[in-house]
């Protein structure tokens, strides 16, 4: 599917060429995330030192991510700060190449988190200025069927690369390649607020707008922190081997790619409230059904459904989120929807990893599978509220 929209005055801005350059900053992103934290092991850093690291990238990005709308009006748009961010990245990619003493490793790691940060919300800001009305599922659909591609399989670069300090320079090769892609590209309509003038009366209802996208999008957050940091370790413990319960990631992955354009196609055909009740049904049924499988060969089509169906519900609060804000006011939807996948981000993995300590077995799955259910049905009923 190719979709075209025209921008003032009358040039074309094409869908698969900005799709492209996203696709681009996200994989060079995200495959310095395991490089960082061997690296830095590598370089005699404890867990509780990696674990710093981390926690100071992702910091980075949760107190920028609020804020985007007004940083686009300062920078002249969407696509300008969208350059300035992805610039940023590829600063602090390069000092980290250069294998930086520790202190280092958090000034540059702080720079790489916000630069990826506002990359990855102007992107979002402008996918939502590009969808078709009508056809807003589809769009997104596609867009997050390359961003999810491009997620999962930035680290296998490193195949190519080995793990070694000189792969931060690959990486910002991969991130400068997308701003060459892009570098034509001007800002659709209404994809960035160019002056802002925000009260406590009229952020009110932007709130109560926000609360399904928002919603959607920390409740995605909190799944896929918790799957990726706490079912390897599930699967160890009925099982499993180590390189198997490494791969649960990857195929939840590889379900997450497979599943965000039908699932798009799902909410523009029968509604977002219903594909939302969908994904949290089979999120519940497979978080359920996985741990009874393994370690078998079962779990890995199960697991993919499971990552399918979680990661869909972030796409499908952007989708709302683009069906309820109209012109500038998207801006501030994404800049929203981005927090919120955050701070779900941060509370789902150390509170997946107290569950699974306190009270081994079915626990988890269970309040996994509650979790699921329970939100995306609330999650309708809010989308559904006038």
């Amino acid at each position: 599917m190719s979709v075209t929209i025209a921008t003032a005055p009358s040039r074309a801005n094409p869908f698969a060429l900005f799709v492209a350059a996203a696709t681009c900053a996200f994989a060079g992103v995200w495959m310095v995330t395991p490089l960082s934290a061997v690296l830095l092991t590598a370089q005699g850093a404890s867990p509780a030192i990696v674990g710093l690291y981390a926690a100071t990238v992702w910091g980075a990005a949760v107190l920028v991510a609020p804020v985007t709308p007004w940083l686009a009006g300062f920078a002249g748009g969407a696509y300008a700060l969208h350059r300035m961010a992805v610039g940023l990245g590829i600063l602090g990619l390069v000092g980290l190449g250069f294998g930086p003493s520790l202190p280092l490793w958090f000034v540059f790691g702080a720079m790489l988190g916000v630069g990826s940060c506002l990359a990855w919300t102007t992107a979002d800001a402008i996918a939502a200025a590009l969808a078709p009305e009508g056809r807003e599922g589809r769009a997104l659909g596609l867009y997050q069927t390359f961003v999810s591609a491009a997620i999962g399989g930035g680290p296998a670069a490193l195949l190519l690369t080995g793990v070694t300090k000189e792969a931060f320079f690959v990486s910002a090769g991969i991130l400068a390649f997308g701003l060459l892609l892009g570098a034509t590209l001007r800002d659709p309509p209404n994809a960035m607020p160019r002056r802002l003038r925000l009260s406590g009366l009229r952020l009110r209802p932007v709130m109560l707008v926000m609360a399904a996208p928002a919603g959607a999008a920390a409740l995605c957050g909190a799944l896929e922190a918790a799957s990726g940091s706490v079912f390897p370790v599930q699967g160890l413990a009925l099982g499993m081997t180590a390189l198997a319960a490494a791969a649960i990631t990857v195929a939840s992955g590889f379900g997450n790619v497979l599943a965000q354009y039908p699932l798009g196609w799902v909410a523009d055909r029968f509604g977002t409230h219903r594909a939302l009740i969908t994904c949290g049904v089979l999120v519940a049924g497979a978080s359920l059904l996985w741990p009874l499988l393994a370690p078998g060969w079962g779990i890995w089509p199960v697991l993919a459904v499971w990552g399918g169906a979680a990661g869909a519900i972030y796409t499908l609060g952007m989708i709302r989120a683009v069906q309820r804000f109209a012109g500038p006011a998207r801006a501030f939807g994404m800049a929203g929807l981005n927090t919120a996948y955050l701070l779900g981000g941060a509370l789902g993995a150390p509170l997946g990893g107290a569950v699974l300590d306190a009270a081994p077995g079915w626990a988890l799955p269970g309040i996994l599978a509650v979790l699921a259910l329970a939100g995306s049905v609330a999650l309708a009923r809010a989308a559904l509220r006038n």
